[in-house]
């Protein structure tokens, strides 16, 4: 629904590269010329620049991307609630972090779908990073996510606060330790989400407010899978950073246990979000409503 020299702006946005965006949208290089020409001259900006012979972004083609963007979001939106008013069931297309989508969530999916059991829900599950490109892009309607954002971009509701623990084996030999200091822990082989986790990046500035980094530890694994990593850390391998509500059933189960260390009390939110001034915000809410009310 938007105009299609938008979609060839946002298109080179992503290539920077005029012949990757013409063969993407199947028309020529002087067309895609043709068309930034077009929207500088319309709306009396410079958007593109070259430097090092590469294409890269003026600030005022930053914050016309950035209004691009919405407008695109709310263009797909448009069209997706208007394929529900034909149907009669709602759609809703969302993204969850991988704690929040595995280990919070399910719950609250199970009785809202008992309760609309012909509403169509589609969740991607991913790191807080790829889920703020994929709401700026219109990929996904609303998100809840643990990592840092900022909040003057989005409409933003607390979901609730959660505790981020430090686990281990009950083989690991801190558990032994009537005392823990963060010496102790940084003698262990850390076993860590990947980049653009929220997790990672609160346990990150949790670092460096207190002068340490990642470089601290003894050694450093990176996996992006949760389940894998308790796996790991049963098998006494490492310990890790998590949110205690991830690891939950396997305490219950003492098949991990929580190392208590000194001064280190972590708390983080847990956020609802969607793209500011969206008309479809009372539905949003709703969905908002239902999880913290259930």
């Amino acid at each position: 629904m938007i105009d299609f020299r938008l979609k060839t702006f946002i298109d080179l946005c992503e290539t920077k590269s005029y012949t990757k965006t013409a063969k993407n949208l199947s028309i020529t290089q002087p067309a895609v010329s043709q068309h930034i020409k077009l929207l500088e001259e319309k709306y009396n900006l410079k958007l593109f620049d070259y430097m090092s012979k590469k294409l890269v972004l003026t600030q005022e083609g930053i914050d016309f991307l950035c209004n691009v963007q919405k407008l695109q979001t709310m263009s797909i939106n448009i069209e997706h609630h208007l394929k529900d008013s034909s149907t009669r069931h709602k759609s809703l297309v969302f993204g969850a972090t991988r704690t929040i989508g595995e280990f919070y969530l399910p719950k609250y999916l199970k009785d809202y779908l008992r309760l609309y059991p012909k509403d169509n829900l589609s969740m991607v599950v991913n790191n807080t990073k790829f889920l703020l490109e994929n709401l700026n892009k219109g990929n996904i309607e609303f998100a809840i996510i643990e990592g840092h954002f900022d909040k003057a971009e989005y409409e933003t509701y607390l979901v609730s606060k959660e505790k981020l623990v430090a686990i281990a084996s009950p083989l690991n030999k801190l558990t032994l330790k009537q005392s823990i200091s963060f010496e102790d822990l940084c003698k262990e082989t850390l076993i860590i989400r990947e980049k653009g986790s929220g997790s990672r990046e609160i346990f990150e500035i949790h670092l460096y407010e207190n002068n340490y980094s990642y470089e601290s530890f003894n050694h450093i694994v990176e996996i992006g899978n949760i389940n894998v990593i308790k796996d790991l850390i049963k098998d006494n391998l490492g310990v890790s950073i998590m949110y205690e509500k991830a690891a939950q059933k396997e305490i219950s189960k003492k098949e991990l246990v929580i190392l208590d260390i000194n001064n280190m009390n972590l708390y983080h939110e847990f956020n609802f979000i969607f793209l500011k001034n969206s008309i479809f915000a009372s539905n949003y809410k709703k969905f908002y409503d239902f999880l913290v009310n259930s």
